[in-house]
């Protein structure tokens, strides 16, 4: 390995835990890794001018791949680049492909020289970036990580330096965020790749299945568990029986797990047989067409009440959770606040002074002038009956997210 020249620093990727770091820089001249010798190793499994690709292992923290890349202008070479990293990307292990991609996706990664083109290289990169499943974390710091070090009308920012993710990673416990840090000697910016890890409540929460509704066993479950005698005052015992409920549909459904997925299993199954028989004779008779379309309704059912547990899923969950997590906040005063528990502080002194206790007074206010009618009032004050709550409670979506206790419109409507 080449040494490392601080003044030519272009890619600097952290991994945060709680005893070590690892720090990737200087790529188009060599590589550098710390860590504790006894608590991490790292080895690299290809190297070029291009790109460094190792493995990295961490005790009772798993196996990384991590790529380091400095792209080429030139056209062959960068092409080599693009097959040689394909190689190496994994759907089973965690991997991080950071460092100087030497090329823009859109308009807006660049401020000032000439205007954007979206030229073979940028082609080339988007469709590396798409076909190897790999996805750009959300960044902190300034927005482009590249300067010409010109004043005035010279002066070129560009966005060249990006951390790209696969799926794999993106689907860990852990929040990611990328900092863009300060530029001192060199005229790209270093990035650090923070993986944030919260502490959780070990507790689990049992929330009601929708799929359970679907077995007519689980209706005999839930009565029993319901009208074991509590008690306590009515909101108490409301509560005391829906857990009680909840948790007897939960055992339930341990036992039953296998017996729900070899019904599943059989399911397919059938539609399977039938579609090949449709498929080989040309046609169904009236009852086997009738067995298919009631067989392939029961299918979307299961499907559609969240009983397909695949990694698609939980992708989507884990980008919608990322797109969702606030990295970056300003506080009172306009200044901005990136560490979690500062956030959460601004956040929560926020909404204590908004909406804490007030005194006001209404002398001098102009009479209202739009009021109810007293017919509308007494509307307003009926009781309500059980038929109202009935019907409020079937014209509700049964998919809705469930409340603290677990429990959701579906259980109410089965």
């Amino acid at each position: 390995m080449a040494s490392i020249d601080r003044r030519d620093v272009n890619l600097l990727i952290g991994m945060k835990w709680d005893f070590f770091h690892v720090l990737a820089d200087g790529l188009s001249r060599g590589i550098m890794v710390l860590w504790k010798k006894n608590m991490a190793s790292f080895k690299v499994q290809e190297s070029s001018s291009q790109f460094v690709v190792g493995e990295l292992e961490v005790v009772n923290k798993g196996k990384w791949k991590i790529g380091t890349i400095y792209v080429s202008r030139d056209t062959y070479s960068r092409s080599s680049l693009w097959g040689r990293l394909e190689y190496h990307v994994s759907k089973e292990v965690p991997m991080i492909v950071g460092g100087n991609f030497n090329y823009l996706l859109s308009r807006e990664e660049k401020k000032g020289g000439r205007d954007f083109v979206y030229s073979l290289g940028n082609k080339q990169m988007k469709s590396f970036i798409t076909c190897i499943d790999l996805h750009e974390v959300e960044s902190i710091g300034p927005k482009f990580t590249w300067c010409n070090n010109k004043k005035g009308a010279e002066r070129i920012l560009e966005k060249l330096d990006s951390c790209l993710l696969n799926s794999v990673a993106m689907n860990l416990s852990q929040w990611m965020v990328v900092r863009h840090l300060a530029r001192i000697a060199s005229d790209h910016y270093p990035i650090l790749l923070n993986l944030l890890e919260f502490n959780k409540i070990s507790k689990k929460q049992i929330k009601f299945e929708e799929v359970w509704a679907s077995c007519p066993t689980s209706v005999t479950v839930a009565k029993k568990a319901w009208w074991r005698k509590v008690c306590c005052s009515l909101p108490h015992i409301l509560n005391q029986k829906m857990n009680r409920a909840l948790k007897a549909l939960f055992n339930w459904s341990k036992a039953k797990y296998k017996e729900l997925n070899q019904l599943k299993d059989e399911l397919k199954k059938q539609i399977l047989e039938l579609q090949t028989k449709d498929a080989v004779i040309g046609f169904l008779n009236e009852e086997e067409a009738w067995l298919l379309k009631w067989r392939q309704r029961a299918k979307v059912k299961w499907i559609k009440e969240g009983d397909s547990n695949t990694r698609f899923f939980h992708a989507y969950a884990s980008a919608r959770r990322n797109i969702n997590f606030i990295h970056k906040i300003k506080d009172e005063n306009g200044l901005i606040m990136e560490d979690q528990i500062k956030v959460e502080n601004v956040l929560n002194n926020y909404f204590n002074e908004k909406w804490k206790e007030r005194e006001c007074s209404l002398l001098g206010w102009p009479k209202q002038w739009k009021t109810l009618s007293i017919e509308d009032s007494l509307v307003l004050s009926i009781e309500f009956t059980i038929e109202d709550m009935e019907k409020v409670i079937q014209e509700l979506g049964p998919n809705n997210a469930p409340g603290k206790n677990g429990i959701s419109y579906s259980f109410l409507k089965a």
